[in-house]
Protein backbone atom coordinates (compact mmCIF):
# COMPACT_ATOMS: atom_id res chain seq x y z
CA UNK A 1 0.00 0.00 0.00
CA UNK A 2 1.04 3.57 -0.49
CA UNK A 3 1.43 6.89 1.48
CA UNK A 4 -2.13 7.53 0.25
CA UNK A 5 -3.89 4.96 1.30
CA UNK A 6 -7.00 5.56 3.76
CA UNK A 7 -8.03 3.95 6.74
CA UNK A 8 -11.08 3.39 8.88
CA UNK A 9 -12.00 1.98 12.40
CA UNK A 10 -14.39 -1.34 11.81
CA UNK A 11 -16.18 -2.17 14.80
CA UNK A 12 -14.97 -5.77 14.20
CA UNK A 13 -11.61 -6.07 13.18
CA UNK A 14 -10.26 -1.94 14.27
CA UNK A 15 -8.33 0.25 11.77
CA UNK A 16 -8.16 -1.32 8.60
CA UNK A 17 -7.91 -0.29 5.13
CA UNK A 18 -10.59 1.64 3.58
CA UNK A 19 -12.32 -0.19 0.56
CA UNK A 20 -15.09 -0.32 -1.84
CA UNK A 21 -17.28 -2.76 -2.71
CA UNK A 22 -20.91 -2.67 -4.25
CA UNK A 23 -24.19 -3.70 -1.94
CA UNK A 24 -24.63 -6.91 -3.06
CA UNK A 25 -20.96 -7.86 -2.35
CA UNK A 26 -21.87 -6.62 1.64
CA UNK A 27 -25.11 -9.05 1.57
CA UNK A 28 -23.00 -11.99 1.36
CA UNK A 29 -20.96 -10.92 4.43
CA UNK A 30 -24.40 -10.90 6.01
CA UNK A 31 -26.15 -14.59 3.90
CA UNK A 32 -22.61 -15.99 2.91
CA UNK A 33 -24.09 -16.52 -0.26
CA UNK A 34 -21.37 -16.14 -3.06
CA UNK A 35 -22.38 -13.73 -5.94
CA UNK A 36 -18.79 -13.15 -7.52
CA UNK A 37 -16.27 -10.95 -7.44
CA UNK A 38 -14.77 -8.61 -10.21
CA UNK A 39 -11.88 -5.70 -9.48
CA UNK A 40 -10.77 -2.78 -10.66
CA UNK A 41 -7.26 -2.76 -12.37
CA UNK A 42 -6.99 1.19 -11.92
CA UNK A 43 -3.71 1.35 -9.55
CA UNK A 44 -2.03 -2.52 -9.63
CA UNK A 45 -0.24 -1.31 -5.91
CA UNK A 46 -3.72 -1.63 -3.95
CA UNK A 47 -4.07 -5.15 -3.14
CA UNK A 48 -7.72 -4.50 -2.34
CA UNK A 49 -9.16 -2.40 -5.31
CA UNK A 50 -12.95 -1.56 -5.96
CA UNK A 51 -14.96 -4.08 -6.63
CA UNK A 52 -18.46 -5.93 -7.01
CA UNK A 53 -20.09 -8.63 -8.07
CA UNK A 54 -21.15 -10.55 -11.20
CA UNK A 55 -24.86 -8.49 -11.31
CA UNK A 56 -23.09 -5.31 -11.25
CA UNK A 57 -20.68 -6.95 -13.94
CA UNK A 58 -23.31 -7.99 -16.49
CA UNK A 59 -25.33 -4.07 -15.82
CA UNK A 60 -21.97 -2.58 -16.22
CA UNK A 61 -21.39 -3.91 -19.75
CA UNK A 62 -24.79 -3.54 -20.65
CA UNK A 63 -24.36 0.20 -19.78
CA UNK A 64 -20.77 0.28 -21.42
CA UNK A 65 -19.36 1.66 -18.72
CA UNK A 66 -19.64 2.63 -15.29
CA UNK A 67 -22.09 6.08 -15.32
CA UNK A 68 -24.96 7.64 -12.66
CA UNK A 69 -26.93 5.19 -13.22
CA UNK A 70 -25.27 1.81 -12.96
CA UNK A 71 -23.07 3.37 -10.05
CA UNK A 72 -26.18 3.95 -7.97
CA UNK A 73 -27.87 0.46 -8.54
CA UNK A 74 -24.58 -0.92 -7.59
CA UNK A 75 -25.25 0.49 -3.91
CA UNK A 76 -21.37 1.42 -3.61
CA UNK A 77 -20.53 0.70 0.02
CA UNK A 78 -17.22 1.63 2.12
CA UNK A 79 -16.12 -1.30 4.02
CA UNK A 80 -12.56 -2.50 5.91
CA UNK A 81 -10.08 -4.44 4.59
CA UNK A 82 -10.21 -7.19 6.33
CA UNK A 83 -14.24 -7.57 6.15
CA UNK A 84 -13.12 -6.90 1.92
CA UNK A 85 -10.83 -10.03 2.10
CA UNK A 86 -13.67 -11.85 3.45
CA UNK A 87 -16.35 -11.32 1.43
CA UNK A 88 -13.51 -11.90 -1.55
CA UNK A 89 -12.93 -15.44 -0.35
CA UNK A 90 -16.51 -15.54 0.25
CA UNK A 91 -17.17 -14.85 -3.16
CA UNK A 92 -14.92 -16.83 -4.95
CA UNK A 93 -15.87 -20.25 -3.67
CA UNK A 94 -17.11 -22.79 -6.05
Amino acid sequence: MDDNTKYITCSTHGRQQATYVCQHIVETLKDRKPRGFWSSEENPGNPRPDSWCNKCEEMVNAAGEWNDETEAEAGVSLICGACYDNAKALNRKN
